[in-house]
């Protein structure tokens, strides 16, 4: 598993803390195809992204998840 629940509880704890449970979706999933790849693989809408770590989650959290999340909001007013 990689450490895969280790991202997942950041990734909760991240959700909760900055109050996105409403827009943020949170599901496992298997094989992503990339299995020997370093680190854990996620998916942020279709992009697939590898080498997820519990060092780098909130990094990849902010660049990747939390702009798509001010764009849908911005879409919607």
């Amino acid at each position: 598993m990689k450490g895969a629940y280790d991202i997942i509880h950041q990734c909760e704890r991240l959700i909760e803390e900055l109050g996105l449970k409403s827009q943020v979706e949170l599901r496992g999933t298997f094989c992503l195809g990339r299995c020997t790849e370093d680190g854990v693989t996620v998916v942020v809408d279709d992009e697939i992204l590898s080498g997820v770590s519990p060092e780098n989650f909130r990094e990849i959290f902010e660049r990747k998840v939390l702009p798509r999340i001010q764009e849908g909001s911005r879409e919607r007013h």
